[in-house]
């Protein structure tokens, strides 16, 4: 447990300073655009690239495909469930489209990546990167058919996103026996090092612009919230207690699924927000609300994850 609390004073201590150098005028609007632009298409790629490098094994594999398996359910549950549970709500069109998609797809990039890596080193982050392709592969066509309110799905997209294709080669470098030399590696694994300052800095710019009032009093930003970082990682784990009783699983495997399921809001549904309009004050609103929410509950969701696989 030391090393799970020493990761997230770590997390806390980068959100702080994006958050000081914010209000200090050193990173701005323009500037978290340049840092997230670099972080998707340079250092990310490498970090996960860079996790193809850890030791083959069956049981590694088998976990992969449980991954998979896992996340597939996942969305295709939570995007169904939640389509019919809010059709008669009091809400209008826009906003129900932002309460699916801000429940279904978390921050995998910025947080989940990190973490995992953190926690369960390069394997954490091979299956992470699993599960990051499962959420692409709903991403960039449901929910953005959902933005766009045409019945035009992207799949080219996934392919077009260099963290997809850094994971497609991480596992297909993984299931075959050649390993890059040392010297690569090393010095993928340097610009990698950097996706968790970076990332936690961009996050904690982007807390120092919201407007405290409007956010404490938004109810429906605290209801996906809560199904975000509570009921849905619960749900993942009760899942995982009786799909374990039958099929076999390794214990990091079970971890990293309830983990991945249990992050904040996705950064990507502000930015799709906005440029289609729907509304993304709502949309901002309840990415950084699950964001400040998830200093704690990610730091439970860790313990239990731990105590109970």
């Amino acid at each position: 447990m030391i090393q799970v609390y020493i990761v997230f004073f770590k997390i806390f201590i980068f959100l702080a300073l994006g958050f000081v150098l914010n209000k200090t005028k050193v990173i701005d609007a323009a500037a978290e655009k340049a840092l997230s632009r670099i972080l998707l298409t340079a250092v990310l790629p490498f970090m996960i690239f860079n996790s193809s490098q850890h030791t083959f094994s069956n049981s590694a594999v088998n976990g992969m495909i449980m991954c998979a398996a896992g996340a597939i359910i996942y969305y295709a549950l939570t995007l169904i469930v939640m389509s019919l549970s809010l059709k008669k709500a009091k809400l209008t069109d826009d906003e129900r489209r932002i309460m699916i998609t801000c429940t279904a797809f978390a921050n995998t990039g910025f947080v989940g990546f990190p973490l995992m890596e953190a926690l369960y080193g390069s394997y954490g982050l091979l299956l992470a990167a699993v599960f990051n392709l499962c959420y692409n592969l709903f991403f960039y066509t449901y929910a953005v058919y959902l933005f766009s309110r045409k019945p035009k799905f992207k799949l080219i997209e996934i392919f077009k996103n260099p963290v997809s294709v850094a994971s497609i080669l991480a596992i297909v470098l993984f299931v075959i026996p050649w390993r890059l030399p040392a010297f690569l590696t090393e010095t993928f694994k340097l610009i990698g090092d950097m996706t968790v300052p970076m990332s936690m800095m961009v996050m904690g710019s982007m807390l120092a612009g919201v407007k405290i009032r409007k956010l404490v009093t938004d109810k429906k930003a605290y209801i996906v919230s809560a199904l975000r970082l509570m009921v849905l990682p619960a749900l993942m784990l009760g899942g995982l207690l009786i799909v374990s009783r039958f099929v076999p699983m390794e214990s990091e495997t079970k971890s990293v699924l309830v983990l991945m399921c249990a992050l904040p809001c996705g950064s990507m549904n502000v930015i799709y927000s906005e440029n289609h309009d729907v509304a993304p004050h709502f949309c901002a609103r309840t990415v950084s609300l699950s964001m400040i929410f998830m200093l704690v509950t990610l730091m439970f969701w860790a313990w239990a994850v731990k105590a109970i696989f």
